[in-house]
């Protein structure tokens, strides 16, 4: 079958043309006509043609968390264009409701879901938003996690000044399946030693105060943006509320494919608002989807859609170590694709060639 008629957006390039698949994996990437007709051939209508996108930080859709009814979170961002996700299980919860998450996460069997995102629970409790249940580091509650995740956690975030965060980073180096991240953070330099990746770039991240006060200082957002090797997660919302548009730019400029971008959902909305405020009035996450964030990415930088698409695609699958198989449009991969318009209003989304 092809996807025909679209405006095909790879790696580096965008075109009119179409896509083949078979056997559920990407069989050719040409422009203009495909070869030959099939009956189950989809028209795209010129609409964008993009890869499924991957959202590596993401709490929950449809109005519940993954904690809550991980299966129906994951069928709301599945129908919004991601196909590869981390449920992602939050610092604010209890010790005994963080192990029970990832124990369920751990247990589902939902194509989409890749592994899992442990955000703490381990944080300075300075950082974020409900820190109230923030608990200290012991190794017995790192262990018992990691137990519980039965080798799927893919990442998992700590802040690297709290006592006890050499010891905790120490473990976490030594499962090579687990990339280290930092965030809700004021560390330093040194203390980024051996991070891979950094928790939403420029929230929840200090210092909030400067030593001299006519003088910007460095703090973790700069070290990140002077770093040589450091990805950063960014969350692009479509009022700039989380990240500035100057900022964003800021970021991309300093880093480019080491940026990628995040939904930070607590739930989802296709249309309407895409942050989201807790019962405190805190900033608290967001109702994005990958595809609206890279949307909201483009026009508030004027990247183009290339390099937009790549931020939620092919970035983390790079990040994940997953890219020779997904992440983009290309001959050999799977089929995971999107077609959507340029507004990220959805037409239709393909797991493996099959329609969702």
């Amino acid at each position: 079958m092809y996807v025909k008629n679209g405006t095909i957006v790879t790696e580096n390039e965008v075109f009119n043309g179409f896509v083949g698949i078979e056997g559920g994996v990407i069989s050719i990437v040409g422009a203009g006509e495909p070869p030959d007709i099939t009956p189950a051939d989809i028209d795209a209508g010129k609409l964008l043609v993009t890869p499924g996108f991957i959202d590596i930080h993401c709490h929950g859709g449809a109005g519940v968390l993954f904690a809550e009814d991980p299966v129906k979170a994951c069928r709301a961002h599945q129908k919004n264009g991601t196909t590869g996700i981390l449920p992602t299980i939050g610092y604010n919860m209890s010790a005994e409701k963080f192990l029970n998450t990832v124990k369920m996460i751990a247990g589902l069997k939902e194509e989409a879901v890749l592994g899992i995102n442990c955000e703490g629970p381990f944080i300075n409790p300075k950082y974020g938003a409900d820190t109230k249940l923030v608990r200290k580091f012991n190794m017995k509650d790192a262990e018992d996690i990691y137990i519980a995740g039965k080798g799927r956690i893919k990442i998992w975030m700590f802040s690297p000044e709290i006592e006890g965060a050499d010891e905790l980073k120490e473990f976490i180096l030594s499962k090579a399946e687990i990339i280290p991240c930092a965030g809700h953070t004021e560390c330093t330099e040194k203390q980024l030693d051996n991070i891979k990746l950094i928790c939403h770039l420029f929230d929840a991240m200090g210092p909030k105060k400067r030593n001299i006060e006519a003088i910007h200082e460095n703090g973790t957002a700069e070290t990140v943006l002077s770093s040589d090797g450091l990805h950063a997660e960014l969350i692009a919302d479509s009022k700039g509320v989380h990240v500035s548009p100057e900022l964003l730019k800021i970021a991309y400029r300093c880093l480019g494919d080491r940026c990628i971008l995040i939904s930070d959902a607590v739930s989802t909305s296709d249309n309407g608002p895409d942050i989201n405020y807790n019962d405190c009035g805190e900033l608290s996450g967001s109702l994005l989807s990958i595809s609206r964030a890279v949307v909201n990415m483009k026009n508030h930088t004027g990247i183009s859609w290339p390099e937009a698409v790549r931020l939620g695609s092919l970035n983390p699958a790079r990040l994940l170590g997953i890219d020779k198989s997904t992440g983009s449009i290309e001959q050999g991969k799977t089929a995971d694709i999107v077609i959507m318009n340029e507004n990220a209003k959805i037409h239709s989304v393909m797991q493996k060639g099959r329609k969702i």
